[in-house]
């Protein structure tokens, strides 16, 4: 799969998609239980990315149904909850997402529980629960991890618009915005760019979060050509 991996991470996912299928459907034929998670656990990332969430959910239906039949536990599928969640995030249904992340912390990876406990940060935040967020702010915390550190700054993000500290909330947005980048994390970026555009217009200031919001369309309708 070295060659879906390298596509997927320069921003091509369609392609990576194709090349995840093959593999999965290669995993099946020679009954490679671990060949099996691992293409399918991409494909549906690859799904996700795509935001199509029909397709990455039924994924992980067959994935985890195959898996349990050839006797995998619950613990060495949480990170297909993982990418559960990111689909319930993704389309707005938080309790659900709230619940597949929740599962996920009980991975016996720590980078599992560590993606699990920011994007459940990210699901509190989506439903103004303080608690929750400050939780997933004070897990976070405890990683030296540059990648943890980043989702960190973003949930730092969401409890300054909580508080209505909107100027430190938009500079360190756009700060945000920019690190997502460099990482090749485009959606990230643009929920970045989203927080941004919000504390711009939290503080006023309409027509610098018009400029923000045309550069997040932008990114959107080439993202929706790969």
């Amino acid at each position: 799969m070295e060659a879906a991996d390298s596509v997927f991470n320069l921003g091509y996912v369609q392609q990576a998609q194709q090349h995840y299928a093959e593999a999965l459907d290669r995993a099946f034929l020679v009954d490679d239980s671990q060949g099996i998670h691992d293409a399918g656990f991409n494909l549906a990332t690859s799904d996700l990315r795509l935001k199509d969430y029909k397709a990455s959910l039924e994924t992980l239906r067959r994935v985890s149904d195959a898996l349990t039949v050839r006797g995998w536990t619950e613990a060495q599928q949480t990170d297909l909850h993982l990418v559960r969640a990111s689909v319930f995030y993704g389309q707005g249904q938080w309790q659900d997402a709230a619940a597949e992340a929740r599962l996920a912390r009980n991975s016996l990876d720590e980078r599992t529980r560590f993606r699990a406990y920011a994007l459940g940060g990210l699901v509190a935040a989506a439903m103004s629960d303080r608690a929750g967020l400050e939780e997933a702010i004070t897990y976070l915390t405890s990683s030296r991890d540059e990648e943890d550190q980043t989702d960190l700054k973003e949930l730092l993000i969401w409890r300054l618009i909580m508080d209505q500290n909107w100027q430190s909330a938009a500079d360190s947005a756009e700060s945000l915005a920019k690190a997502r980048r460099e990482e090749t994390d485009y959606e990230a970026m643009r929920r970045a760019l989203r927080l941004e555009v919000r504390a711009l217009r939290g503080m006023g200031r309409e027509k610098a979060a018009e400029n923000v919001l045309m550069r997040l369309r932008d990114s959107n309708r080439e993202q929706a050509k790969q």
